[in-house]
Protein backbone atom coordinates (compact mmCIF):
# COMPACT_ATOMS: atom_id res chain seq x y z
CA UNK A 1 0.00 0.00 0.00
CA UNK A 2 1.48 3.51 -1.03
CA UNK A 3 1.74 5.61 2.54
CA UNK A 4 -0.13 9.11 1.91
CA UNK A 5 1.72 11.88 1.73
CA UNK A 6 1.93 15.43 3.70
CA UNK A 7 0.63 17.01 0.40
CA UNK A 8 -2.53 14.86 -0.22
CA UNK A 9 -3.47 15.12 4.20
CA UNK A 10 -3.24 19.55 3.42
CA UNK A 11 -5.58 18.70 0.61
CA UNK A 12 -8.38 16.57 2.51
CA UNK A 13 -8.05 19.27 5.26
CA UNK A 14 -8.58 21.59 2.92
CA UNK A 15 -11.34 20.04 0.87
CA UNK A 16 -13.33 19.33 4.42
CA UNK A 17 -12.55 23.16 5.19
CA UNK A 18 -14.27 23.96 2.26
CA UNK A 19 -17.05 21.69 2.90
CA UNK A 20 -17.84 22.58 5.89
CA UNK A 21 -18.24 26.44 4.93
CA UNK A 22 -20.96 25.92 2.28
CA UNK A 23 -23.08 23.78 4.70
CA UNK A 24 -23.37 26.77 6.80
CA UNK A 25 -23.28 29.34 4.61
CA UNK A 26 -25.40 28.55 1.50
CA UNK A 27 -29.27 28.63 0.98
CA UNK A 28 -31.52 28.10 -1.09
CA UNK A 29 -33.77 31.19 -0.66
CA UNK A 30 -32.09 34.83 -0.03
CA UNK A 31 -33.36 36.63 3.36
CA UNK A 32 -32.53 40.31 2.09
CA UNK A 33 -33.40 42.00 -0.38
CA UNK A 34 -31.60 41.26 -3.97
CA UNK A 35 -31.06 42.86 -6.87
CA UNK A 36 -33.89 42.38 -9.41
CA UNK A 37 -31.51 41.76 -12.14
CA UNK A 38 -29.90 38.59 -10.46
CA UNK A 39 -29.41 35.79 -12.77
CA UNK A 40 -32.68 33.47 -12.80
CA UNK A 41 -31.26 30.34 -12.81
CA UNK A 42 -29.89 31.06 -9.05
CA UNK A 43 -30.45 27.98 -6.79
CA UNK A 44 -28.52 29.07 -3.74
CA UNK A 45 -27.70 31.98 -1.89
CA UNK A 46 -25.18 34.15 0.38
CA UNK A 47 -27.56 36.42 3.13
CA UNK A 48 -24.86 39.26 4.55
CA UNK A 49 -26.31 40.27 6.97
CA UNK A 50 -23.45 42.20 8.14
CA UNK A 51 -19.67 43.66 7.28
CA UNK A 52 -17.50 40.82 8.93
CA UNK A 53 -17.23 38.59 5.38
CA UNK A 54 -15.85 40.62 2.26
CA UNK A 55 -16.96 39.73 -0.65
CA UNK A 56 -13.52 38.72 -1.86
CA UNK A 57 -14.44 35.86 0.61
CA UNK A 58 -17.42 34.86 -0.23
CA UNK A 59 -16.41 34.13 -3.47
CA UNK A 60 -13.43 32.30 -2.70
CA UNK A 61 -15.08 30.14 -0.14
CA UNK A 62 -17.53 29.14 -3.16
CA UNK A 63 -15.03 28.87 -5.83
CA UNK A 64 -16.45 31.85 -8.21
CA UNK A 65 -14.59 33.48 -10.62
CA UNK A 66 -14.85 37.26 -10.68
CA UNK A 67 -16.68 37.32 -13.75
CA UNK A 68 -19.13 34.85 -12.83
CA UNK A 69 -19.84 36.37 -9.06
CA UNK A 70 -20.11 39.99 -11.57
CA UNK A 71 -22.92 38.12 -13.88
CA UNK A 72 -25.14 36.18 -11.33
CA UNK A 73 -25.52 39.55 -9.82
CA UNK A 74 -25.16 42.49 -11.56
CA UNK A 75 -25.57 44.87 -8.84
CA UNK A 76 -21.77 43.82 -8.20
CA UNK A 77 -18.60 44.88 -10.35
CA UNK A 78 -15.59 42.61 -11.46
CA UNK A 79 -13.85 44.35 -8.30
CA UNK A 80 -16.86 43.43 -5.82
CA UNK A 81 -17.71 47.20 -5.56
CA UNK A 82 -20.47 48.02 -3.79
CA UNK A 83 -20.32 45.29 -1.57
CA UNK A 84 -23.33 46.03 0.70
CA UNK A 85 -25.56 44.39 3.66
CA UNK A 86 -28.18 43.55 4.96
CA UNK A 87 -28.29 42.23 1.09
CA UNK A 88 -28.83 38.27 -0.46
CA UNK A 89 -26.19 37.56 -3.22
CA UNK A 90 -26.20 34.36 -5.39
CA UNK A 91 -23.66 31.98 -5.25
CA UNK A 92 -24.69 28.63 -7.25
CA UNK A 93 -26.90 28.42 -10.68
CA UNK A 94 -28.42 25.82 -11.86
CA UNK A 95 -26.29 25.16 -14.98
CA UNK A 96 -23.55 25.01 -12.48
CA UNK A 97 -22.48 22.60 -10.04
CA UNK A 98 -23.13 23.10 -6.75
CA UNK A 99 -20.58 23.90 -4.35
CA UNK A 100 -20.48 20.68 -2.04
CA UNK A 101 -23.34 20.52 0.58
CA UNK A 102 -25.17 23.34 -1.01
CA UNK A 103 -29.21 24.39 -0.37
CA UNK A 104 -28.71 23.62 3.07
CA UNK A 105 -29.19 25.82 6.47
CA UNK A 106 -27.64 25.53 9.90
CA UNK A 107 -27.82 27.18 13.04
CA UNK A 108 -24.42 28.45 14.48
CA UNK A 109 -23.38 27.95 18.10
CA UNK A 110 -21.70 30.60 20.15
CA UNK A 111 -19.96 29.45 23.37
CA UNK A 112 -20.16 32.55 25.98
CA UNK A 113 -19.32 33.41 29.93
CA UNK A 114 -21.61 36.01 31.67
CA UNK A 115 -22.37 37.17 35.07
CA UNK A 116 -25.61 36.51 36.47
CA UNK A 117 -27.62 39.72 35.11
CA UNK A 118 -27.98 40.21 31.28
CA UNK A 119 -25.16 41.60 29.40
CA UNK A 120 -26.27 44.95 27.97
CA UNK A 121 -23.16 46.20 25.66
CA UNK A 122 -23.84 45.17 22.28
CA UNK A 123 -21.23 45.43 19.66
CA UNK A 124 -21.64 45.69 15.76
CA UNK A 125 -21.84 41.86 15.51
CA UNK A 126 -24.63 41.56 18.32
CA UNK A 127 -27.44 42.61 16.42
CA UNK A 128 -29.64 40.15 13.70
CA UNK A 129 -31.27 41.24 10.74
CA UNK A 130 -35.08 40.44 11.02
CA UNK A 131 -35.79 41.73 7.30
CA UNK A 132 -37.90 44.18 5.56
CA UNK A 133 -41.20 44.85 6.59
CA UNK A 134 -43.88 47.13 4.50
CA UNK A 135 -44.41 50.33 7.16
CA UNK A 136 -47.39 52.57 5.43
CA UNK A 137 -49.50 53.10 7.60
CA UNK A 138 -48.90 56.08 9.94
CA UNK A 139 -51.14 54.87 12.30
CA UNK A 140 -49.91 51.61 12.94
CA UNK A 141 -46.01 51.51 12.38
CA UNK A 142 -44.22 48.67 12.68
CA UNK A 143 -41.83 50.65 15.20
CA UNK A 144 -43.21 52.31 17.79
CA UNK A 145 -40.88 56.02 17.97
CA UNK A 146 -39.01 57.75 15.39
CA UNK A 147 -35.67 59.05 17.25
CA UNK A 148 -34.42 60.65 13.74
CA UNK A 149 -35.29 64.54 13.36
CA UNK A 150 -38.73 64.90 11.16
CA UNK A 151 -36.75 65.53 8.29
CA UNK A 152 -34.66 62.62 8.33
CA UNK A 153 -30.87 61.97 9.38
CA UNK A 154 -28.68 63.04 6.14
CA UNK A 155 -25.75 61.04 8.07
CA UNK A 156 -27.50 57.79 9.04
CA UNK A 157 -25.74 54.06 9.14
CA UNK A 158 -27.32 50.86 10.68
CA UNK A 159 -24.33 50.50 13.80
CA UNK A 160 -25.80 54.35 14.10
CA UNK A 161 -29.57 53.68 14.42
CA UNK A 162 -29.09 50.61 16.72
CA UNK A 163 -26.88 52.36 18.99
CA UNK A 164 -29.63 54.84 19.28
CA UNK A 165 -32.02 52.15 20.41
CA UNK A 166 -29.79 50.73 22.65
CA UNK A 167 -29.17 54.13 24.60
CA UNK A 168 -32.65 54.41 24.78
CA UNK A 169 -33.23 51.02 26.22
CA UNK A 170 -33.27 51.34 29.91
CA UNK A 171 -33.88 49.03 32.74
CA UNK A 172 -32.77 45.79 30.28
CA UNK A 173 -35.82 47.04 28.21
CA UNK A 174 -34.84 45.04 24.45
CA UNK A 175 -35.57 47.44 22.07
CA UNK A 176 -35.83 46.49 18.23
CA UNK A 177 -34.12 49.16 15.52
CA UNK A 178 -34.90 49.64 12.04
CA UNK A 179 -34.02 52.23 9.34
CA UNK A 180 -36.56 53.71 6.78
CA UNK A 181 -36.35 55.62 3.78
CA UNK A 182 -32.71 55.91 3.75
CA UNK A 183 -32.46 58.65 6.40
CA UNK A 184 -34.98 57.52 9.35
CA UNK A 185 -34.26 55.66 12.13
CA UNK A 186 -36.81 54.03 14.64
CA UNK A 187 -37.32 51.92 17.81
CA UNK A 188 -39.52 49.60 19.72
CA UNK A 189 -40.26 47.09 22.44
CA UNK A 190 -41.82 45.44 19.21
CA UNK A 191 -42.36 44.43 15.82
CA UNK A 192 -46.06 45.53 14.62
CA UNK A 193 -46.48 43.62 11.40
CA UNK A 194 -45.41 40.80 9.07
CA UNK A 195 -42.34 40.88 6.70
CA UNK A 196 -42.48 41.85 2.69
CA UNK A 197 -43.39 39.02 0.33
CA UNK A 198 -40.96 40.49 -1.55
CA UNK A 199 -37.98 41.63 0.13
CA UNK A 200 -36.53 43.90 -3.02
CA UNK A 201 -38.86 46.64 -1.56
CA UNK A 202 -35.96 47.64 0.55
CA UNK A 203 -33.84 49.07 -1.64
CA UNK A 204 -32.54 53.04 -0.58
CA UNK A 205 -29.04 52.98 0.36
CA UNK A 206 -28.31 55.05 3.95
CA UNK A 207 -27.64 58.57 3.77
CA UNK A 208 -24.58 58.05 5.68
CA UNK A 209 -23.05 54.53 4.23
CA UNK A 210 -23.89 54.15 0.52
CA UNK A 211 -22.58 50.49 1.01
CA UNK A 212 -26.22 49.72 3.34
CA UNK A 213 -29.65 49.49 3.07
CA UNK A 214 -31.83 51.50 5.08
CA UNK A 215 -35.62 50.40 4.12
CA UNK A 216 -37.12 51.75 1.11
CA UNK A 217 -40.12 54.16 0.60
CA UNK A 218 -42.68 53.04 3.17
CA UNK A 219 -40.32 50.21 4.07
CA UNK A 220 -38.53 49.58 6.86
CA UNK A 221 -35.70 47.32 7.63
CA UNK A 222 -35.59 45.44 11.19
CA UNK A 223 -32.62 44.47 13.83
CA UNK A 224 -33.23 42.99 17.14
CA UNK A 225 -30.07 42.68 19.49
CA UNK A 226 -28.43 39.62 20.84
CA UNK A 227 -28.43 39.54 24.72
CA UNK A 228 -27.41 36.74 26.95
CA UNK A 229 -28.15 35.40 30.15
CA UNK A 230 -26.07 33.10 32.70
CA UNK A 231 -24.90 32.63 36.18
CA UNK A 232 -21.60 34.06 37.78
CA UNK A 233 -18.83 31.21 36.82
CA UNK A 234 -21.19 29.92 34.32
CA UNK A 235 -20.04 28.86 30.02
CA UNK A 236 -23.05 27.64 28.32
CA UNK A 237 -23.29 27.20 24.81
CA UNK A 238 -26.21 29.40 22.97
CA UNK A 239 -28.10 28.73 19.69
CA UNK A 240 -29.26 31.13 17.37
CA UNK A 241 -31.23 30.98 14.54
CA UNK A 242 -32.87 34.23 12.14
CA UNK A 243 -36.33 34.31 12.87
CA UNK A 244 -39.07 34.90 10.98
CA UNK A 245 -42.29 36.75 12.62
CA UNK A 246 -45.84 36.53 11.87
CA UNK A 247 -48.00 38.60 14.52
CA UNK A 248 -50.02 41.15 15.15
CA UNK A 249 -47.92 42.74 17.90
CA UNK A 250 -44.68 40.31 19.33
CA UNK A 251 -43.40 41.56 22.14
CA UNK A 252 -39.68 41.78 22.73
CA UNK A 253 -38.10 39.45 25.30
CA UNK A 254 -38.38 41.12 28.94
CA UNK A 255 -40.37 43.93 27.84
CA UNK A 256 -43.91 44.24 28.94
CA UNK A 257 -46.73 46.07 26.37
CA UNK A 258 -49.71 45.55 27.74
CA UNK A 259 -50.70 48.98 26.60
CA UNK A 260 -48.91 52.01 24.94
CA UNK A 261 -48.10 54.02 27.80
CA UNK A 262 -45.56 50.88 29.09
CA UNK A 263 -44.25 50.36 25.41
CA UNK A 264 -43.10 54.32 25.48
CA UNK A 265 -41.72 54.15 28.92
CA UNK A 266 -37.91 53.46 27.45
CA UNK A 267 -38.49 56.91 25.55
CA UNK A 268 -39.30 58.97 28.59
Amino acid sequence: MRPISASTHRSGGVLVALVFAHLCAAAQKPVYSFDPKTVKSCIDWWNNGDETTSCKHVRDMFGITPEEFHEWNPSLSVGCEPWRFPLSYCVSTSDRNPPPGASTTTTRASSTTTSSTSSHVPSPSSWTARGCYPDDDPNFPVLEHMVSNKGGDSALDIAGCENSCWKASVNNTVLYAGVKAGNQCWCSSFIGGESASDQGKCDKPCSGNKNQICGGDQYINVFEPVTTKATSSASSATTSSSKTTSRTSSSATGTVTNSGANRLRAFL
